[in-house]
């Protein structure tokens, strides 16, 4: 009997298992583009804490919009720049604005992160140009000419950022 119940209960963990979210094929780049638009999952850990979320994260040579949902897709904020700084909206909740999209992602997800950064690191940019982040590129997909990051981590102290691509696109004909 109690075999038979480790089966069922193997079979229900299975039926609950979550399949990763499929990956297209990316765009063939010659030079890393201007503008692009990405989905995929942040992971944050901080101490004990730990946040899963998707990223929906547009970027521009003049902005920066990240829509974060939950795992199953809802939205829990944006944070949207432009030249005067940036905005964080939330349902329910009035806008909030402050000088950098730093001060507003440290607001919702407890650490300061700098887009500008993270672009260059998915676009292959050296893990010695992280600052006082420590970079691992965990797997990378070729496009084109430019090798693109699908997973990397950031650790600064106690606190690490994971992001994993799951879709990646050029926008207004970046090359």
């Amino acid at each position: 009997m109690t075999r038979l119940a480790a089966l069922a209960l193997a079979a229900l963990c299975a039926a609950c298992a979550v399949a990763p979210a499929p990956t297209k094929p990316l765009p063939q780049l010659s030079s890393v583009p201007a503008s692009f638009e990405m989905s995929g999952r942040l992971a944050l850990r901080q101490g004990d804490r730990s946040e899963i979320a998707r990223l929906r994260w547009t970027h521009t040579p003049r902005s920066d919009r990240w829509v974060i949902a939950s795992p199953l897709g809802n939205e829990v904020a944006r944070i949207e720049t432009d030249a005067e700084g940036a905005t964080l909206k939330r349902a329910g909740a009035a806008d909030e604005r402050a000088p950098s999209f730093g001060a507003l992602s440290e607001r919702i997800l407890g650490v300061a992160l700098d887009p500008s950064s993270l672009a260059g690191w998915l676009h292959g940019a050296p893990p010695d140009a992280a600052g006082e982040w420590a970079v691992s590129i965990e797997e990378t997909q070729r496009a084109g000419s430019v090798d693109m990051a699908r997973r990397l981590s950031a650790r600064r102290g106690d606190v690490t950022v994971r992001l994993v691509v799951d879709e990646y696109r050029t926008l207004d004909g970046a090359p």
